[in-house]
């Protein structure tokens, strides 16, 4: 090589640095040319975070190579995004789809963190766990898959403890004198603290709701007694203790006579043998039923109640104020509420507290809900009046944003700022979603930025990322509508349990399934 041809090359080299070095730099600092504009952007990034997270990431059409999609923190990341309006989507097999318009900026990611894609019925484990007829159904705090459930049985009502593991079922208590409770009524099976009493909610042939007590021991409940028997001084230790004596004593002479009846009964939050009662003529107790004698009147004019922490919340006609008392201790009682809310008919109302700077009232017949969120620190008061025939509230488990829905609409309302994107502030009213078929069974799963609800004869879920469109999708179909509560998501172990029509031995029965919606990758969360 001859001495000029050595300059020729070194000369080339160096221009080539020259020209290649700075692009280089721009390149790693996240600049990117752009093509249409002939100039170098400064890019954006996407993060997604999904369930399961073994995913296809598709970015307009185009699937992402792996060697691009960086994985950290349990989140996907693509890196060097031209600012941009881009169609991004995600797949698995067998799984329902995701997808969303989005659009990138300049140094900033563009993040999802809550995205969920459910095993659809190729590849759902649908679990059957009785061939039993189930009325209703409700889920055990004692163990994930307990189960207990209403059943009919030769003109005999029948509750049974259920192991869905094994699919044993143990008939716990049975009785001909009572009915259960329609759904709408939404009374639970109750459990005490320490998971040792329970009480089970039924009413007598002329609509008068009944308590039935017992300690629950395994498989078995002992010594089942008749709580408004309790309470009325109705008990006779020489009879029977569970009995409609009270309720055909209602009416004797053609005159009625003066019984105390119940609206609303509740275990007491950390009590294992107390309860509170909220009565029909508005009378809120405090009642031991090992001592009812003892009993405590809480209050008169009481039109609901509820609880959180160690405190007993309740409003009081006529105007519905919010009070609260520490535990049973009526001298710790103080006003939480100023704003008046007049309720119709019966003067109950729902009341539903997260703590004493977040609740709601809920109208029982005109659906009116009244929203009550104080942040003490930023000495603020928001009050909020919704007219909308509102059927159901829930928050969420760190009190920032609130779950409601009427018939046809669910929607959320954000109660303290969110600065995670979706960036959300206090305030923001989101609808979620609209359907001319009836709404039921709204819930939140356990990220509480997603929902379950049922509309006609599907379960579906729905996000609530409202950034260009929802994503909404079936899970399970059945052959008819599903009604208020025929299905229970158990957020400790991701099973979704619902009522089924199936025949069985040429009879037309309501059966129990369950399937997993969202496997646990372990110790870091969802994902498989």
């Amino acid at each position: 090589m001859t001495i000029y041809q050595r300059r020729f090359f070194m000369f080339f080299f160096i221009f080539l640095f020259i020209i290649i070095a700075p692009i280089m730099v721009f390149f790693a600092k996240g600049y990117r040319f752009d093509i249409k504009t002939k100039i170098f952007v400064y890019s954006g990034s996407i993060t997604i975070k999904s369930v399961p997270k073994d995913i296809e990431v598709f970015l307009n059409d185009k699937q992402q190579n792996e060697k691009r999609l960086n994985y950290i923190n349990n989140a996907y990341t693509i890196n060097g995004v031209r600012p941009g309006k881009y169609s991004l989507r995600l797949e698995k097999d067998n799984h329902t789809s995701w997808e969303k318009d989005i659009e990138v900026h300049s140094g900033i990611s563009t993040e999802f963190w809550n995205i969920l894609l459910f095993p659809n019925k190729e590849v759902q484990e649908i679990l059957s766990h009785t061939n039993k007829n189930i009325e209703q159904f409700f889920l055990s705090p004692r163990d994930e898959q307990e189960i207990i459930f209403f059943s009919e049985e030769d003109n005999k009502k029948a509750v049974y403890l259920l192991d869905a593991k094994n699919n044993n079922a143990d008939k716990i208590f049975e009785t001909d004198e009572f009915y259960f409770l329609d759904p709408s009524e939404e009374e639970n099976v109750e459990w005490s603290s320490d998971n040792k009493h329970i009480f089970i909610p039924f009413q007598d042939e002329q609509g008068i709701k009944i308590y039935i007590i017992a300690k629950i021991k395994g498989e078995e409940i002992e010594n089942p007694v008749n709580l408004n028997e309790i309470f009325n001084n109705e008990k006779d230790d020489s009879e029977v203790a569970v009995s409609s004596k009270l309720a055909k004593k209602q009416i004797k002479d053609g005159n009625e006579e003066k019984i105390t009846t119940f609206k609303k009964v509740r275990w007491m939050f950390d009590k294992t043998d107390e309860l509170v009662i909220l009565t029909n003529n508005h009378e809120l107790y405090y009642l031991d039923f090992n001592k009812p004698e003892e009993r405590i009147l809480i209050d008169d004019q009481v039109s609901g109640f509820d609880f959180a922490g160690n405190r007993i919340y309740y409003t009081q006609l006529p105007n519905n104020l919010v009070w609260e008392i520490k535990n049973d201790n009526t001298e710790t009682k103080r006003q939480i509420t100023n704003q008046s809310f007049v309720p119709s008919e019966n003067g109950f109302i729902e009341l539903t507290v997260y703590d004493e700077y977040r609740l709601t009232i809920k109208d029982e017949f005109s659906g009116n809900l009244l929203i009550f969120n104080e942040e003490k620190e930023e000495n603020e008061i928001l009050t909020k009046i919704i007219e909308n025939n509102i059927k159901g509230v829930q928050f969420s488990n760190d009190g920032k944003k609130l779950l409601y829905w009427s018939d046809s609409e669910i929607w959320f309302l954000i109660l303290r700022d969110w600065d995670v994107q979706p960036v959300r502030k206090k305030g923001d009213n989101e609808l979620i979603t609209r359907f001319s078929t009836p709404i039921k069974n709204v819930q939140w799963l356990d990220n509480y930025e997603n929902i379950l609800f049922s509309s006609g004869n599907k379960i579906k879920s729905a996000e609530i990322d409202v950034r260009n469109h929802v994503n909404i999708v079936d899970i399970v179909k059945s052959s008819q509508d599903f009604d208020n509560r025929d299905f229970f998501y158990n957020k400790k172990n991701q099973m979704l349990f619902f009522k089924i029509p199936e025949k069985i031995n040429d009879k037309e029965l309501s059966t129990l399934k369950s399937i997993i919606l969202l496997k646990s990758s372990g110790i870091f969360g969802f994902g498989g």
